[in-house]
């Protein structure tokens, strides 16, 4: 059929339209997509802490400065809500299961939506550990004999202070070889010690009620500080610590600390004036003392390689009962392995602390007595830890769970402790006898 003049304007048209439809998609396909709107805030998460049962993780902000609100979900689950208004919050996920992985990321929020995510982060918490020990039980001296301290070099070589009476006379100091233990005098007769650091079997600070003496291998040398005789009147005897002879610090009554650099003994200012009772670091910044005078105060303080400041104080009639809202009881005893968090021990329980902010803490276990008043904390990590104290008193935390020794007899005070590995050493006096006690436990 021949065609006529519309179906040839029909065609044309036709064609034009599909030419137009042809152009236009080859023009989308070389036209760059528009870029993604950047997020309003950016939320940022990081790991502080992993334990066995609790994960502190530090939410950040960049230039909020707003009341803000962001959830925080673990394993792809919304397990809080939280509102702050500075740019780093701590915030503890407590209660989860020891020796595994979560993934953990949070989601900022504003007006009911999601704004912006973190990247997820990825944490293994810590595995338990066996309360499993064996007892063996000696005793030294006679009647009025007790010890106050001892240190573990190795399985063969383990050393107490404290006060040996014998029919020959008052000695102070006693050697276990792997076969017995023989006893010793440093200094003069009645000269009772009280604590003692080793750094190797050549290198060993003992201290008397005040002052320091050091063993070299050959020699003890006393250092006489209550009297002044090196240049510092204090009295500093109750416990020490340091990274090594050339930098190690002292603690005593009445807010006293000493710091030898390995030539100088210099008094440091404290800042407080209670009854120190112990002193723990890792290192040069980062160092703990703590104690308290009864019926005044109790404190902790920390070095921060420049000055010693307040962390943590309280007046008697706010410390001597149980507060869920603050460390409650007096501080006895402390130890870390981390510049993260704290370890404290009171009357009323075991304390984990942040070290960024006192009133993040948590509290082992929900009880209101420990059956003996406790004196000593020693650890080999946050999931290994041991404290003891009077009416054998004895207490392993495994880092989700307290175990107590109720097999070892109600008649032993024990004032100091060591703990190594699989081996512990309680020493102190046996009430039933009043001698000098050695208690083992092997794992």
């Amino acid at each position: 059929m021949p065609f006529n003049n519309k179906s040839y304007a029909k065609i044309a048209l036709t064609t034009t339209i599909l030419l137009s439809i042809i152009l236009l998609a080859i023009s989308c396909k070389e036209c760059p997509s528009e870029p993604k709107p950047e997020p309003e805030y950016n939320i940022c998460l990081s790991v502080e802490d992993v334990l066995c049962t609790l994960v502190t993780l530090k939410v950040t902000l960049p230039d909020s400065g707003k009341i803000n609100s962001f959830s925080l979900d673990r394993n792809d689950s919304t397990i809080a809500t939280y509102t702050c208004n500075d740019n780093d919050t701590l915030i503890t996920d407590e209660g989860i299961t020891p020796d595994t992985d979560f993934s953990y990321k949070v989601r900022f929020l504003k007006d009911g939506k999601i704004k912006s995510e973190s990247e997820p982060v990825t944490v293994h918490t810590m595995p338990t550990t066996s309360h499993n020990f064996i007892w063996e039980v000696d005793t030294l001296g006679n009647y009025g004999s007790y010890l106050n301290d001892v240190w573990i070099l190795d399985d063969n070589n383990i050393w107490a202070v404290g006060n040996i009476e014998t029919d020959s006379g008052r000695y102070n100091i006693s050697n276990w070889d792997g076969n017995q233990w023989s006893i010793n005098r440093i200094g003069p007769e009645g000269n009772d010690l009280y604590s003692i650091f080793a750094f190797s079997e050549n290198d060993i600070w003992i201290t008397n009620s005040c002052s320091p003496y050091h063993w070299d291998g050959t020699t003890w040398t006393y250092y006489r500080f209550s009297s002044g005789g090196v240049g510092v009147n204090s009295c500093t005897g109750n416990a020490m610590w340091g990274s090594s002879s050339s930098n190690i610090y002292f603690v005593g009554n009445m807010g006293s600390i000493v710091h030898y650099n390995g030539s100088t003994f210099t008094k440091m200012e404290s800042g407080t004036d209670i009854d120190l009772v112990d002193i723990w670091g890792i290192d040069q910044n980062n160092i703990w003392a703590c104690g308290y005078t009864q019926s005044v105060a109790t404190s902790i303080l920390h070095y921060d390689g420049q000055n010693w400041n307040q962390f943590h104080s309280l007046p008697y009639s706010e410390y001597i009962n149980l507060n869920s809202e603050r460390i409650s009881g007096p501080i006895v005893s402390i130890w870390t392995d981390s510049q993260d968090y704290l370890w404290a021990i009171t009357y009323w329980g075991l304390y984990w602390i942040n070290t960024k902010d006192s009133k993040i803490f948590k509290r082992y276990p929900d009880q209101n007595a420990w059956n003996g008043y406790i004196f000593n904390l020693d650890c080999n990590a946050s999931n290994d830890m041991i404290f003891s104290g009077d009416n054998s008193a004895v207490w392993h935390f495994n880092g989700k769970e307290l175990y107590y020794f109720s097999e070892l007899p109600n008649n032993y005070a024990l004032f100091g402790m060591a703990f190594k590995k699989d081996c512990v050493y309680f020493v102190g006096q046996d009430y039933s006898c009043d001698r000098a006690l050695i208690v083992k436990g092997i794992r």
